[in-house]
C-alpha cells in the first residue's frame, strides 16, 4: 500500500500537457530518476528502469540491463530533445541504465571516471563520454549544470554500500556489488526561470552549501541520519521554497506495479521533520512517469 503521508504531500504543481515558455518541467523515474526539460533541451539524471529483485541483488546475481524497457521510456520521455544523460553516482540504480539512455537519445553520457568506465562497458563510443569534475560547470541549451562534491548516506546496516573506484570498462551482466560507487555529486541545474539542485544521495559534506541558494532541491531520503540535521545542512542552508522528496521509493519492484515506499526511507518521519520547516518551505511529491511544471515556484 501507499503510505498515507503520500496523499497529505500529493504534489499540488501545475501538471504540464504543453510546456509554457520559460518554464521547467520534471518527469520522476522513481529512485533519483529525472528528466529535467524546458521543452527544447531534457537533462537525463540517474535513470534506472531495469529494476531487480532484492534477493537478486542480495545474492549477487548479474544483472541484465533491461534495453527493451529503456527504449520504452526513451520514446516515452521523447528522446530528441535531450541533450545529456548525467550520473550522481555509479552504484546500479543510479548508472546501470544510464549507457543505453545515452544510446536511445544520441546524448552524451556525464559523470564520474567510475561512471564513464560503466559507459565504455556498454561499448559506448569515447566521443560520447564527458567527464564531470567538482566545481565544473556546463552549458545545456539555457541550463547551466555545476557538479558538487558530495557524501554517500550510509544506506546500508550503517555504511555506504559498495564504497571504491569501477577503474576499468564494466562489461554487463555484473552484479551489483560492482557496480562501486566512484565520485558522488550533487548537481546544480540553473535556468532563467530558476535554480533546481538534485542532491540524489542521502549524505552530505558539512559547508557544501556554504554561499549557496537554490528555489527547489530534489532531495534523496534513503540512507540519511538524523533528519533534522539533513533538513538543516540542505533544504534549510539553500533557502530553497519547495523540497521535492525523492530515493524513497521501492526500487526492488518493477515501475509499472507503481510507487510503494521503501520501509528503510523512513518517510513518515521524514514528512514529520520537514513540517518543522513548514514557514521557509513547502513539501510536496511528484507522482511517478508524470511531466509536472516545477519552475516558476509556484506561490
Amino acid at each position: 500500500m501507499i503510505c498515507p503521508s503520500i496523499k497529505l504531500y500529493r504534489s499540488r504543481l501545475i501538471q504540464s500537457g504543453t510546456q509554457q515558455d520559460n518554464s521547467v518541467s520534471i518527469t520522476w523515474l522513481g529512485t533519483a530518476g529525472l528528466l529535467v526539460s524546458d521543452g527544447v533541451t531534457g537533462i537525463l539524471i540517474d535513470p534506472y528502469v531495469s529494476r531487480f529483485g532484492a534477493f537478486k541483488i542480495a545474492m549477487g546475481l548479474h544483472l541484465q540491463p533491461n534495453r527493451a524497457l529503456v527504449k520504452s521510456w526513451t520514446a516515452r520521455l521523447g528522446k530528441s530533445r535531450i541533450a545529456a544523460v548525467v550520473v550522481s553516482h555509479s552504484h546500479f540504480d543510479h548508472c546501470l541504465d544510464a549507457p543505453y539512455f545515452a544510446m536511445e537519445t544520441g546524448a552524451f553520457l556525464m559523470g564520474s571516471e567510475s561512471t564513464l568506465n560503466v559507459g565504455r562497458g556498454a561499448s559506448l563510443a569515447e566521443e560520447s563520454l564527458r567527464s564531470a569534475k567538482p566545481g565544473q560547470a556546463v552549458n545545456l541549451g539555457a541550463f547551466t549544470l555545476k557538479f558538487i562534491e558530495s557524501s554517500h548516506g550510509p544506506a546500508f546496516m550503517g555504511r555506504v554500500p559498495y564504497p571504491g573506484m569501477i577503474d576499468k570498462p564494466l562489461v554487463p551482466p555484473r552484479a551489483a556489488g560492482d557496480y562501486k560507487l566512484g565520485q558522488t555529486y550533487a548537481i546544480l541545474i540553473s535556468h532563467p526561470s530558476g535554480t533546481i539542485l538534485h542532491h540524489g544521495s542521502a549524505g552530505f559534506i558539512p559547508g557544501m552549501y556554504d554561499a549557496m541558494t537554490a528555489d527547489v532541491v530534489l532531495l534523496g531520503i534513503v540512507g540519511r541520519g538524523d533528519t533534522g540535521t539533513y533538513l538543516t545542512n540542505i533544504p534549510d542552508k539553500l533557502g530553497v521554497r519547495l523540497v521535492i522528496p525523492i530515493h524513497f521509493d521501492n526500487f526492488f519492484i518493477p515501475l509499472e506495479k507503481g510507487l510503494r515506499i521503501l520501509a528503510t526511507a523512513h518517510f513518515r518521519e521524514f514528512c514529520a521533520s520537514a513540517d518543522k520547516y513548514s514557514d521557509r518551505f513547502q513539501l510536496k511529491t511528484l507522482p511517478l512517469g508524470e511531466k509536472t511544471r516545477i519552475l516558476p515556484v509556484p506561490q
